[in-house]
């Protein structure tokens, strides 16, 4: 998870992004957020579904996501 952080705070410009920090307030829309979760689906063979895309509010939503992916890979 630490290596995603890292990847998610560079993508962004910025040392690090606080989890509770909302996707909007970060000037992320959708489409950002696709461009990223293909991008983890490709390097970790994880999947994630069309709708659930949709329920990412927070960094933290998308980091729990992700985490729950990979534990059960």
């Amino acid at each position: 998870m630490d290596e995603i952080k890292k990847m998610f705070a560079e993508r962004m410009g910025r040392e690090s992004v606080d989890e509770g920090a909302s996707l909007k307030d970060l000037g992320l829309d959708s489409l950002d957020v696709v461009e990223m979760c293909l991008e983890l689906e490709e390097k970790y063979g994880i999947q994630f579904e069309t709708e659930e895309l949709a329920t990412f509010k927070t960094v933290g939503d998308l980091f729990a996501s992700i985490e729950k992916k990979l534990a059960s890979k």
